[in-house]
């Protein structure tokens, strides 16, 4: 579940394209500086090219206000999400295994064009993690041992703070009655939902049109993650959500970050990367930074689990 796209729905078809070029240029930037920095310390950096969402490339961005990624300690703030956080995760990681390797951020507008990249070895690795569940297909693709283990990922359901009937519902049978949207790509959230009898589903392409539609009144809830924020709201390029309170469901499945099988640094990143976030987890790091950032959030621990 992806729970966090943001781009315009009516921007001309040309415009992304010259965003990412932007983007690219300001990751240039980072990067150059950082690799001064490393070249004064004595180390040789080499740049590992890495894929991520858009939409968190530019929270991840914000988050990091300039930072460097493998120094941050406090994993809560403004732009903290999931996915963001994983990002330095990730590098954090690699960087107790290797100190002078560093991800190449490159945004990628779809689910599906990031995964043809590392399929075809353009690029080593996706930069936040993913349902090993959504590729039954795995040629060409490579797994990280997980990041979130099986019945890690819990989520609320999400409505717009005036819509009454959806804040009214107290049970699953109610929620079975509201409009209900995701996508058919995310296999885990879409099968979820199916399986709990959601039989008003509609599948909308990407996650940027879903908090507009609930906004406007043309569905009920999405899903998404418990937010940091003091009333668990989030908010979307202006669009402020709210959970129906209460009610929450966990997702099955765990999430790994995609590493290309094709790429010549596939498979020693893959053993490089299961370390160092194996010392992550035995530190506590990776628990202590999901619930920084609202992920794993102790306010919702007894609300109902569908």
């Amino acid at each position: 579940m992806s729970c966090s796209r943001v781009a315009s729905a009516h921007a001309p078809a040309c415009q992304p394209r010259r965003g990412f070029l932007r983007q690219g240029l300001g990751l240039a930037v980072v990067a150059a500086a950082l690799c001064g920095r490393d070249a004064q310390a004595g180390e040789a950096t080499r740049l590992l090219p890495a894929l991520i969402p858009d939409d968190v490339l530019l929270d991840y961005q914000r988050f990091l206000a300039g930072r460097d990624p493998r120094a941050v300690t406090d994993y809560s703030g403004p732009h903290a999400r999931r996915d963001v956080i994983e990002v330095l995760l990730i590098q954090q990681a690699l960087a107790r295994q290797d100190g002078a390797l560093r991800l190449s951020l490159s945004p990628m507008p779809t689910s599906q064009r990031l995964q043809a990249e590392l399929r075809s070895g353009h690029a080593a690795c996706s930069a936040t993690s993913y349902w090993r569940e959504d590729f039954p297909q795995p040629e060409g693709l490579l797994f990280s041992d997980p990041l979130l283990d099986e019945g890690e990922f819990e989520a609320g359901f999400y409505t717009a703070p005036g819509n009454a009937r959806a804040l009214a519902a107290r049970s699953l049978q109610d929620l079975q009655q509201l409009r209900v949207l995701s996508n058919r790509s995310w296999r885990v959230d879409w099968q979820t939902l199916e399986q709990l009898g959601f039989s008003r589903l509609q599948h909308v392409a990407s996650w940027n049109l879903m908090p507009r539609m609930v906004q406007q009144d043309r569905a009920d809830v999405i899903l998404a993650p418990f937010q940091p924020t003091p009333d668990l709201s989030m908010t979307v390029e202006g669009v402020r959500l709210v959970p129906v309170p209460g009610l929450k469901i966990r997702l099955r499945g765990t999430r790994h970050v995609l590493i290309s099988a094709t790429h010549e640094q596939g498979p020693r990143l893959r053993t490089q990367l299961n370390a160092g976030l194996a010392a992550l987890r035995q530190q506590g790091i990776l628990r202590r930074a999901y619930e920084q950032c609202g992920f794993f959030n102790a306010r919702v621990a007894g609300w109902t689990r569908l």
